[in-house]
């Protein structure tokens, strides 16, 4: 485990319709620094002129619109139902993005930051985000509740939606040796309650 001495990283996850995003607004609203990891590399692989040249080099120039932009359609055509394009794109990815972390956290602590920083992700260990955490809090809700939310938010069927859920399912089964808070998001759930409690502890722990 990174032990940074001044920033402590918080990772923030959760399946489908568990509603970490929720939790994110809530942890931004008091004040709290949350990195959106699905946000971050969208803009990431835009800004990065390197990534762009070796995707027109692997899939063709096609995939790079006349304003420089990336052609995502194209993209996708080319990494939908190959794995290995797949696994070779998100590899590339999520190098930039631990790289772009990396940065803010060295950032944070030179400024003598004594803070909290969130990082928001469906797939840490997928990412290999873990390791740059102190913490995990993992998002749950019930299948019954995680169901109706993302159908609704999604406009999906109830078939896609499960088969989402049963593909990251081993993506929350171990994240080694960092401490995880269960922050429980049903319907009845004192989401605020709990979000307080857990940041009391954190403060606590911290000094």
């Amino acid at each position: 485990m990174n032990n940074h001495q001044k920033v402590t990283v918080i990772g923030l996850t959760g399946g489908i319709g568990a509603g970490k995003s929720v939790v994110a607004r809530v942890l931004r609203c008091k004040g709290y620094d949350v990195y959106d990891c699905d946000y971050e590399a969208r803009r990431i692989m835009e800004n990065s002129s390197e990534l762009k040249c070796e995707i027109v080099s692997r899939f063709g120039d096609e995939c790079l619109r006349e304003d420089g932009s990336l052609a995502r359609e194209a993209i996708a055509v080319h990494v939908f139902g190959d794995d290995d394009k797949r696994a070779w794109l998100n590899s590339k990815v999520h190098g930039l993005v631990r790289k772009d972390i990396c940065d803010k956290i060295a950032n944070l602590e030179s400024q003598d930051k004594n803070v909290i920083l969130f990082v928001e992700s469906a797939i840490l260990n997928t990412s290999l985000l873990t390791p740059l955490c102190q913490y995990i809090w993992l998002v749950c809700a019930s299948e019954t509740e995680r169901l109706a939310r993302a159908c609704k938010r999604d406009g999906a069927s109830s078939e896609k939606i499960l088969a989402r859920m049963k593909s990251q399912k081993n993506e929350f089964d171990d994240f080694s040796d960092r401490p995880v808070v269960v922050i429980r998001n049903n319907n009845d759930s004192d989401l605020l309650g709990q979000i307080g409690d857990e940041l009391k502890h954190i403060s606590e722990k911290r000094g």
